[in-house]
């Protein structure tokens, strides 16, 4: 095997979760291997700083492919990086510098990898490594693409089982399929130069400061209500951590939750309280600088969360909908919340009940207690 193709996760706190699998193909496999990461944007995005961006032997850092024939060119290895390129795709694209699924297939094709490795569980990315011809092809076992595979991980095995346990757990399975040996499942992230320039302009713009301590508060989530946070909630327990903790707080937003954000803030009514979503841009680089410079995190189960945890801030989570045991990690220990309702963790992104109550009535006193353990004790822990 001399060229290895990647295909990350989709979501951003699962991009987060593979690191400890990314970080031990680059180690283990150094020398032998060249590595190139195929992903979408968001986890290209939180990734940054871990690898090469573009292709080898461009002049420029570029995300995507400018052409169906472009190939990986040999050149020695950046021990710093996990990866040696990358391509960055979407699967409906209509921009050239973001491949859509056809281009994809053809890039792989003519990158002429020996091997793809699926930290994806989807049948359409296992059509295209087949189709690109890509000789040896991993993945688990599953949603009925085993036929697509040549290296078929079973979802169970002995007390193991892939739909049950850890998802970073899954992801060292896999790469044991490549001779990867490594037992350290600590998440990791970067933070660029950049990064943190970029946040210290943000926390300016809102009259914050790197000399003063800051919490985090991440009240959204991309996928579904049953792991968002109320606003409400999230605005009365703001604004109390700022008055007990004698801190600032900023509320964590996305580019499409800059108004749920300014809610909250309103809801806090304090000048110790800001949104960031009153910055422009809002890249993921900037979440990153910001959440690794914060004292304390409190997420909902989602890209935030796993942002702090990769770079070992004492993180309160707050669940709804799904088991805290499948996203479980392994750096400081987290301060799980969750209500413990009759009908939860029920496991779906659509509550049956179309109430969302193990989130709607995580009420501001109940995180702002936990939260309160967490910051005199400087640590998260389990509860």
């Amino acid at each position: 095997m001399k060229k290895l193709a990647v295909m990350l996760p989709n979501w951003v706190g699962d991009a987060c979760m593979a690191t400890p699998a990314l970080r031990s193909l680059r180690r283990e496999l150094a020398g032998e291997v060249q590595i190139l990461w195929i992903g979408r944007p968001g986890p290209l995005g939180v990734l940054g700083g871990l690898y090469a961006e573009g292709l080898p032997g461009q002049t420029a850092p570029v995300l995507g492919l400018r052409g169906a024939d472009a190939s990986i060119e040999s050149r020695p290895t950046d021990e710093s990086l996990w990866a040696d390129g990358s391509i960055c795709y979407k699967p409906r694209s209509k921009n050239e510098s973001v491949l859509n699924r056809r281009r994809l297939v053809r890039a792989m094709r003519a990158a002429k990898f020996d091997t793809i490795l699926y930290l994806t569980n989807s049948l359409s990315t296992a059509w295209m490594g087949r189709l690109a011809g890509i000789p040896r092809r991993i993945g688990y076992a599953r949603d009925g693409r085993s036929l697509l595979l040549t290296d078929r991980v079973a979802v169970r095995q002995g007390s193991s089982d892939a739909i049950k346990d850890p998802c970073i757990d899954n992801y060292m399975r896999l790469i044991r399929v490549l001779g990867c040996k490594s037992t350290d499942r600590r998440t990791e992230l970067r933070v660029s130069h950049a990064d943190q320039q970029l946040a210290g302009a943000c926390l300016a713009s809102v009259g914050f400061s790197y000399d003063r301590p800051f919490v985090v508060i991440n009240a959204g989530a991309a996928t579904t209500e049953t792991k968002r946070w109320g606003e409400e909630p999230a605005g009365n327990a703001a604004r109390r951590m700022s008055e007990q903790f004698d801190c600032d707080v900023l509320i964590h937003c996305g580019p499409a939750e800059r108004e749920v954000a300014s809610r909250i803030e309103s809801i806090a009514a304090t000048p110790r309280v800001r949104s960031m979503g009153s910055f422009d841009p809002l890249p993921l680089g900037l979440s990153r600088a910001l959440i690794a410079q914060s004292r304390m995190v409190i997420s909902t189960d989602s890209g935030p969360r796993h942002i702090a945890v990769a770079f070992n801030k004492p993180v309160v989570s707050l669940f709804g909908s799904i088991d805290p045991k499948l996203t479980l990690t392994y750096n400081v220990p987290e301060r799980i919340v969750a209500l413990g309702l009759a009908c939860q963790p029920c496991g779906s992104y659509n509550c049956r009940f179309k109430h969302s109550e193990c989130m709607t009535k995580l009420d501001a006193e109940r995180v702002f207690r936990e939260a309160s353990g967490v910051w005199s004790n400087g640590s998260g822990r389990n509860s």
